[in-house]
């Protein structure tokens, strides 16, 4: 696969969407980010209060469906060259299929990590596309999700490893400027991925120029 181009053509399709691409990465990392004292607190072996327990409990219940708001914004995006803000929260739409989905695959993937740090990360890859796949599909159920992940990255887990890496360097400007590289990365590489998911499809995506460029949502 050609990483190299993925990463060009998912640029162009970032051009002219920063302020929305920022307000929702910022939403991201709020919310992803609600358990964080909770983990570093049991680091700690600190007594987790009140506040923790309750960040982590609205992290747990709404991280599906933001999860699944975000892939369904990007395929949006990159599939469609459509900007609407609001497709981030469609994953509420679908609460509980992505809230089961997200409990399923975190579970798997602690259970997998228990045996050996590897089999975590092959877990982690072997999953990668189910809320892409539920995005598409969402009449399907978070088991079909996950096992139609499984057979869509049969042969491609290397691959797939090697194009998270291929950030590596973006991750370090993230860390060294203190998050704010984050601001940028996270939007990359959310839209390098559908371009991925696509190919592992077998399925073109139009350049940004091949459709009507949407912003608004248009009521009749």
């Amino acid at each position: 696969m050609d990483y190299s181009e993925m990463k060009i053509r998912a640029k162009e399709k970032l051009t002219g969407n920063w302020p929305t691409l920022i307000i929702i990465t910022l939403i991201s990392i709020i919310v992803t980010g609600l358990g964080g004292d909770n983990a570093r607190e049991l680091s700690k072996g600190v007594v987790i209060n009140s506040r923790s327990n309750i960040g982590s409990l609205i992290s747990l219940i709404i991280s599906g469906p933001i999860a699944l708001g975000i892939a369904n914004f990007y395929i949006h995006l990159v599939v469609k060259n459509e900007v609407r803000i609001e497709r981030f929260f469609d994953g509420f739409k679908n609460f509980l299929n992505s809230f089961i989905l997200h409990v399923a695959t975190t579970l798997f993937i602690i259970l997998w990590t228990l045996l050996f740090i590897i089999p975590g990360i092959i877990a982690a890859i072997r999953y990668s596309m189910a809320y892409l796949i539920m995005s598409e599909n969402p009449d399907i159920t978070p088991m079909e999700a996950i096992n139609k992940s499984k057979i869509l990255m049969e042969g491609h887990k290397m691959e797939y490893f090697e194009f998270v890496i291929s950030f590596i360097g973006w991750f370090l400007v993230g860390l060294i400027t203190l998050g704010l590289g984050f601001f940028y990365l996270y939007p990359y590489f959310n839209a390098s991925k559908i371009y991925f998911y696509k190919t592992l499809l077998g399925e073109e995506i139009p350049d940004k120029g091949d459709y009507g460029y949407v912003v608004e949502s248009k009521k009749p």
